[in-house]
């Protein structure tokens, strides 16, 4: 099999690469990202590309699955309009080339809370990037939905280092209907993630915070 990942230097894409690297069933891995990733493997090409320049870097490549780990945040793109094109017109254009080429199957991280509707701009925009999603038809779309994510990110996030070393305090109260709410670690999600583009079951597959923890 084959695999592109979009958002290879983030903290759930980065840790795919590494898993689809020692991953016998994969044997090309496209790594997409500004900055490039810290692995070396014959299985790895690496695309150094943003919205900018991207479809012109991988308008011929055909892939098996894509996993779309995109994401900017409120500092990166303080300017709406800027953080809109980065989360969702970015990954569509992925999505839409990559399905023209053959690709069948769409692994897409979202966030708990998503919808379109939404009056909370960054909940709205992940609903509106997954109803996107959903209209291209890929043949197999799944779709995470995770909380609050565990794990070393590269940049600074004061808001999130506090919420994660308050987060096991918090797990213990998020119970029966608020279970969904406790944080995951952004392996888990990785892990479920590449299981989950295994089973090649056709439709579309929408995961919360419990679910993709089964599957990792």
């Amino acid at each position: 099999m084959t695999a592109l990942v979009l958002g290879a230097n983030g903290l759930i894409g980065e840790i795919i690469v590494d898993l689809l690297l020692k991953n016998d069933k994969y044997n090309m891995v496209f790594a997409v990202s500004r900055k490039g990733v810290n692995k070396e493997s014959p299985k790895l090409v690496q695309i150094f590309a943003d919205m900018h320049n991207v479809e012109e870097k991988i308008k011929d490549i055909r892939v098996d699955v894509l996993f779309s780990c995109i994401g900017s945040t409120q500092a990166k793109s303080p300017n709406k309009d800027e953080y809109y094109k980065i989360d969702h017109d970015y990954p569509i254009l992925v999505s839409t080339l990559l399905k023209k080429n053959g690709c069948n199957a769409v692994c897409l991280v979202s966030s708990i809370g998503a919808n379109a509707q939404s009056k909370n701009f960054y909940l709205r925009l992940k609903g509106q990037v997954e109803q996107s999603i959903m209209a291209l038809g890929f043949e197999s779309t799944y779709i995470f939905r995770p909380s609050l994510l565990m794990g070393k990110r590269k940049e600074h996030r004061l808001l999130e280092t506090v919420t994660q070393k308050l987060s096991p305090l918090f797990n213990m109260l998020m119970i029966g209907p608020w279970r969904n709410f406790k944080s995951i670690s952004a392996e888990s999600v990785a892990r479920a993630m590449i299981h989950t583009a295994s089973l090649r079951t056709s439709g579309v597959h929408i995961y919360q915070t419990e679910e993709i923890k089964k599957l990792a």
